[in-house]
């Protein structure tokens, strides 16, 4: 049978596309078996996820893909992708039409695929950053994980987990997950975008404020095809602090 689903969205514009779909655990079970047209069973490739499933009641999980595609005038400095939206959230929790309050949302973690929009063979480093930029001080424990690379490859792949809850009512609620880059040794003409980034997350709305799978789970997973040329970035090198948003 066709697995029910409480909403599925498509949106694409010139700037960026969009996918979501919203399910709850009552046939989380049917859907882990089954191919979507997100891959759900592919977005996070770690044995342990199983134990970050654990039923309860009014669980409602959300996994959405979008492609933000980069203008080049964001290369200096500090740029950022908000992952979290309360808007969104919000009409998210009006469509699910929960028997109870939703107050919590526990963010998993995401899947990153950078593509460049020019040519191979350009030295141009780059380091990705996902953050908690509710975190004030200290700086550098806002930072969930973070990696290098450079794009002279064209194009590279991890895999994040974040595996905290934030509050529905936070105020502060769309700075609690937020991708920065920095990148550096190419320049090119004004309105030019210089790489996307296809960006997979999941999080679930919930009414129980519930850690899961504590301390179990490697902060940052790197494809194979891609171990050669990403690194993870130590704690002790961490630039994030030193540069400044535009």
């Amino acid at each position: 049978t066709d697995i029910q689903i409480i909403t599925k969205e498509k949106y694409q514009d010139e700037e960026s596309a969009e996918q979501k779909i919203i399910f709850d655990n009552n046939i989380f079970e049917q859907i882990k078996g089954k191919k979507l047209d997100l891959m759900v069973e592919k977005i996070f490739e770690i044995p342990t996820i199983r134990n970050w499933f654990k039923r309860q009641k009014e669980e409602y999980y959300v996994v959405s893909q979008r492609e933000h595609i980069i203008d080049c005038k964001y290369t200096k400095g500090k740029a950022k992708i908000p992952i979290i939206n309360k808007r969104i959230i919000n009409k998210e929790i009006q469509d699910i039409k929960a028997k109870n309050p939703i107050k919590h949302v526990h963010l998993r973690g995401m899947k990153i695929l950078i593509k460049t929009c020019f040519r191979e063979g350009i030295d141009t480093p780059i380091e990705i950053y996902l953050a908690d930029d509710r975190i004030i001080q200290p700086i550098k424990k806002s930072i969930i994980s973070a990696v290098k690379d450079n794009l002279r490859y064209q194009k590279f792949k991890f895999i994040i987990s974040a595996n905290y809850v934030v509050a529905i009512n936070d105020r502060n609620i769309d700075k609690s997950l937020v991708l920065y880059w920095k990148i550096s040794g190419i320049e090119l003409a004004p309105g030019s975008k210089i790489f996307t980034a296809r960006c997979k997350n999941l999080y679930v709305l919930t009414i129980k404020h519930k850690i899961t799978a504590k301390n179990k789970i490697k902060k940052i997973k790197i494809e194979n095809l891609f171990e050669r040329i990403v690194t993870v970035i130590d704690n002790s090198d961490y630039s994030y602090n030193e540069i400044d948003i535009e």
